[in-house]
């Protein structure tokens, strides 16, 4: 179960109240004022079953990045589209918590989202149009997928609906945050007759761009629409015609509601993703989107779930996982081509989460927080799971080619040698704690360490330096939900930025510079491979030289 941070904060970023736990049923006291907002924080992106107002039905969302915020209505908003009483008053029950994997993968409503908020594509299911009547509350995209079905007259709650106006060319889409299996669509059309006219006729879409033609009827009730399953990670209504009026003019046609029947696609253990290497020359026109595509790896730690980048920079791994249930078992695949894993590898492991066991070949070795090990080549069996399902081990994996076997060393923090270096003065004061690394055992080739900042520092070096003999993976922790750290990279005359966020990781070439600069405090991990492991062998470089 996930740990769930809850709070109100209001227009200043005061918190009013705040909650804790693995399922919060709590009561707020006092009024909501405008500008209000509740935030729920998750250690790791998924899903979150809401219900923020007694006049809302629950809901389940996808929230990808563990952060979820709903800004209270505003009066004008509510008395459109929310039902009477709805966050008004001095009491209010809020329900939060984790929905089980049954209720997440079961078949369902996907597209259900009472919690949605017109033009915040943040969380999941979420609607979207191109065109709204007016901008008004009352046909905001998100009334379609609330919940709510009475459709015998037009305006506000509960006669709210998705409204495009006197207009053809309209496309109504619901996102659902991931790949998803659907195989039917329910349209309740607004039937406030003869006042609405109907759509006779319009397309489905999916993210294939394949599409189902669908006829439909001037009637109240639900229409649905069947098809053949199809995987997609949204629906779009398109290519709208209307039932004209007797002298072929345009009238009112409106949705009420829309529901989806699918399931979310459990995602099991994934294949292995391979990067090539960058060219100097060519990452100078590189995009952000593109830095981030090449460089940049997120979403290492998800449930039960082994994420590994492999990258042809001298052929590094990378690899997170977070074992909530199951024991996860490291293998090999076909871009190593061996038997297994460390047929011809060696990695080092540190636990960033809660207590772990990993079990090398039959040997058990407990791993609290922050334990590293090394694991030399040649061994067979590596399995991982987690002590508590509510405090999971986290266990972030570096692997590079290995020429020979060295013995599997358990180094807890405490055994990793400590380097105080930087000062108060130039916001880097830091200790570098080296796991791997000659002075404290034998490796071939990989180095690995954590570098933890002092309280008031933010740079993790400066000045920069390359060290064009190694390259370098950072991986960067401890940092809070609204934090950022600025890794620097590129040549030095051509640098470059990627924002990184908590327990993200970021790949550095040798001849790339790499530094960053942090929002406040935080640590990361480095790993080295290459030709040596001189920890000083660097080419350093002056700040005034940096462009």
């Amino acid at each position: 179960m996930t740990i769930i941070n809850l709070k109100l904060i209001n227009a200043a970023g005061e918190v009013k109240f705040k909650a804790y736990g693995f399922e919060i049923d709590e009561r707020y006291s006092g009024v909501y004022e405008e500008g209000d907002k509740w935030r729920c924080e998750m250690d790791f992106g998924g899903f979150l079953k809401l219900k923020l107002d007694e006049t809302l039905c629950e809901s389940i969302v996808l929230v990808p990045d563990g952060v979820f915020e709903f800004r209270i209505p505003p009066c004008n908003e509510r008395s459109a589209c929310y039902a009477p009483g709805a966050f008004a008053g001095d009491s209010h029950r809020v329900l939060v918590s984790e929905p089980t994997e049954a209720e997440i993968y079961e078949k369902r409503n996907i597209a259900l989202n009472s919690h949605d908020r017109h033009n915040v594509p943040k969380y999941f299911p979420h609607a979207v149009a191109n065109f709204v009547t007016r901008e008004d509350p009352c046909f905001f995209e998100r009334n379609a997928t609330d919940g709510e079905k009475n459709n015998l007259s037009h305006g506000k709650y509960p006669y709210h609906s998705w409204g495009g106006g006197l207009r053809e060319d309209l496309e109504f889409e619901v996102h659902f945050g991931e790949e998803a299996l659907v195989d039917a669509v329910t349209l309740y059309l607004r039937a406030d007759f003869p006042h609405d006219t109907y759509w006779k006729e319009m397309d489905i879409e999916f993210s294939d761009k394949s599409t189902v033609h669908i006829n439909l009827e001037g009637v109240a009730e639900g229409q649905t629409f069947t098809f053949e399953p199809r995987v997609t990670e949204y629906v779009k209504l398109c290519g709208f015609k209307q039932q004209r009026l007797a002298d072929g003019s345009l009238s009112f046609a409106a949705l009420t509601e829309i529901e989806v029947s699918g399931t979310y696609i459990k995602k099991e253990n994934e294949g292995m993703e391979v990067r090539d290497g960058a060219n100097a020359k060519d990452v100078r026109f590189y995009t952000t989107d593109r830095l981030r595509e090449e460089f940049h790896i997120g979403n290492l730690f998800t449930k039960d779930n082994i994420r590994m980048v492999y990258s042809h920079i001298d052929r590094i791994i990378v690899i997170g996982m977070m074992p909530i249930k199951l024991e996860l078992k490291l293998e090999a695949g076909k871009e190593l081509a061996s038997e297994y894993f460390l047929e011809r590898r060696e990695l080092g492991c540190i636990n960033i989460g809660g207590k772990g066991i990993i079990t090398v070949d039959g040997e058990v070795y407990e791993m609290n927080p922050r334990d590293g090990i090394y694991i030399g080549r040649g061994h067979k069996d590596l399995k991982f799971k987690s002590v508590d399902e509510k405090n999971p081990a986290k266990f972030y994996i570096t692997s590079c080619p290995a020429h020979t076997e060295y013995p599997t060393v358990k180094i807890d923090i405490t055994k990793a040698r400590k380097v105080p270096c930087g000062s108060v003065e130039d916001c880097n004061k830091r200790v570098i704690n080296q796991y791997i690394h000659p002075e404290v055992m034998k490796s071939c080739q990989l180095a690995m360490g954590l570098t933890q900042l002092d309280v008031g520092s933010n740079w993790n070096t400066m000045p920069c330096h390359t060290h064009d003999r190694r390259m370098e993976v950072y991986l960067y922790l401890d940092m809070g939900p609204s934090d950022a750290v600025f890794h620097m990279m590129g040549e030095p005359k051509e640098t470059r930025h990627i924002v990184m966020h908590n327990e993200e990781a970021v790949i550095s070439p040798s001849w790339s510079i790499h530094s960053g600069v942090g929002t406040k405090n935080y640590s990361f991990i480095w790993a080295m491979c290459g030709e040596n492991q001189e920890f000083t062998d660097m080419d350093h470089i002056e700040t005034n030289e940096l462009r």
